[in-house]
């Protein structure tokens, strides 16, 4: 938050600014290396949730004001946005590491395996092996899908509180059929894409 409320947000991308992604590259390396902090975040993972959807909320309220007046969400933003801006991105990566540490927390210690509880598999089992095939296509896939949709949808006469879930939802719905279509089905493209 601080980073981003001294130096603010990429002007060009209105992304982090780049210093601030070293805070969690060093911070991935740390709950990597000791199993108490993925406890810890595992424990953490409802209020940081809550934090980064009210954060998120702050923020596209605060757009929404900035558009309804006219200034633009870069030209209006200040310290309070940028650290805003960090505070969301912060929460949102304590709750999601945070829910698969208790996710992974449910396994057997050393061995991976799930712990003998009831006979049948839980439904969300074989969804969660196939987004775990799905991580790195995905991640490549996402940006140009992105950028393509937002290219139309920023042109819309609306209000950016129904701008962004449309982007949000059409980029992923589209992304995730590019995934399915192209990529998941055949070898040399999921050799391409560094699936087994």
């Amino acid at each position: 938050m601080v980073t981003e409320a001294v130096f603010g947000p990429d002007v060009n991308t209105g992304g982090w600014e780049r210093t601030a992604y070293v805070f969690p590259f060093l911070y991935g390396f740390l709950i990597a290396g000791d199993a108490r902090f993925e406890s810890a975040l595992a424990r953490a993972r409802w209020p940081a949730l809550a934090t980064g959807v009210a954060a998120t909320v702050g923020l596209l309220a605060w757009a929404s004001a900035l558009n309804a007046v006219g200034t633009g969400v870069m030209t209006g933003a200040t310290p309070g946005w940028a650290a805003l801006q960090g505070l969301a991105g912060w929460a949102w990566l304590v709750a999601l590491v945070g829910f698969g540490a208790a996710v992974t927390a449910r396994r057997k210690p050393g061995t991976g395996e799930p712990r003998p509880a009831a006979a049948r598999e839980p439904r969300w089992r074989p969804a969660g092996r196939y987004a775990n095939q799905a991580v790195l296509p995905f991640y490549l896939l996402h940006e140009p899908v992105i950028v393509a949709l937002a290219w139309v949808i920023v042109r819309w006469h609306a209000p950016i509180l129904a701008k962004y879930p449309a982007l949000v939802a059409l980029s992923f719905t589209a992304t995730l059929v590019i995934y399915e279509i192209a990529v998941r089905r055949y070898r040399p493209t999921r050799l391409l894409f560094g699936m087994r």
